[in-house]
């Protein structure tokens, strides 16, 4: 987006931010003006809420809770922070945020569940001097989430716990989450010997009923570090196609020392859920 695209926005919401806190001053004289847009408060569900992407307007004042990825740097000023978030990190699905804090801690593709109200629709263009609409949503809580949370919830979770250590060089398997559209596997490991150790998440695999599942890394989780110095604990999330909700899951999973007389055999768990 152009910066004037923006600053443009900025405009336009800082307006919308001191409207509301003129509203809320003004005593007893206001009492009986919001009735209007009371009658669109309401929480559009999920389907009202893709319907509201195209015709902001029509659910003007409506309330709106859902989640989405930060697309570009936040911008600030004395009154509140701005955002320009694709809600379900869908880049068709984008929305512009404004919210009365201007101490907020968010970044660039941080995951943040939102919740608050639809003021207005923002008008602005692309780098390509095309036309782009979208909602403006005023904020009344902005949080940090995760993408398992806000999009891939876990539709069933085998707690596993289970470690191997081989020389010093120790492995965990924490758990198993099932979504879905994937499966993630929480790893753990820590080097308790005294060289380096390697770590590849394109190594390991899952294999279950006879079907073998590699790693899917298009998700945008913690990375486990390939590298690991002695003392060092890393941990992370490998993502995998989503696998069934029942079966006997076996996880294969690969490391190295860097002392070639250390032989590191490949880490092997199994469990039935």
């Amino acid at each position: 987006m152009k910066k004037i695209l923006c600053l443009s926005f900025l405009l336009i919401l800082v307006f919308a931010l001191t409207a509301c806190n003129a509203e809320n001053s003004s005593g007893s004289e206001k009492a009986d003006a919001p009735k209007k847009e009371k009658t669109n408060s309401k929480l559009l569900t999920k389907e009202e809420f893709t319907k509201m992407l195209s015709d902001p307007k029509k659910y003007k004042g409506s309330k709106v809770d859902y989640y989405g990825r930060v697309f570009t740097e936040p911008e600030k000023d004395d009154d509140g922070t701005y955002l320009q978030v694709f809600a379900e990190d869908n880049s068709d699905k984008n929305t512009i945020v404004a919210i009365l804090d201007p101490s907020l801690d968010v970044k660039t593709d941080d995951i943040v569940h939102i919740t608050g109200t639809i003021k207005d629709i923002f008008e602005g263009e692309n780098l390509m001097g095309g036309k782009v609409t979208a909602p403006a949503i005023q904020a009344d809580k902005i949080e940090v989430s995760d993408y398992a949370t806000a999009f891939a919830p876990a539709i069933k979770t085998i707690e596993i716990n289970k470690e191997i250590d081989q020389h010093g060089y120790l492995l965990k398997l924490d758990k198993v989450e099932i979504a879905e559209k994937e499966t993630r596997a929480y790893v753990t490991i820590t080097n308790n010997s005294n060289d380096s150790i390697s770590f590849y998440t394109f190594n390991t695999k899952l294999v279950i009923d006879g079907k073998q599942y590699e790693e899917n890394n298009e998700f945008n989780y913690p990375d486990i570090q390939s590298d690991i110095l002695p003392g060092v604990t890393t941990e992370g999330i490998i993502a995998y196609p989503t696998i069934p909700e029942s079966g006997t899951l076996k996880v294969f999973m690969e490391g190295s020392s860097n002392n070639y007389e250390v032989d590191i055999k490949p880490f092997e768990f199994e469990v039935t859920y």
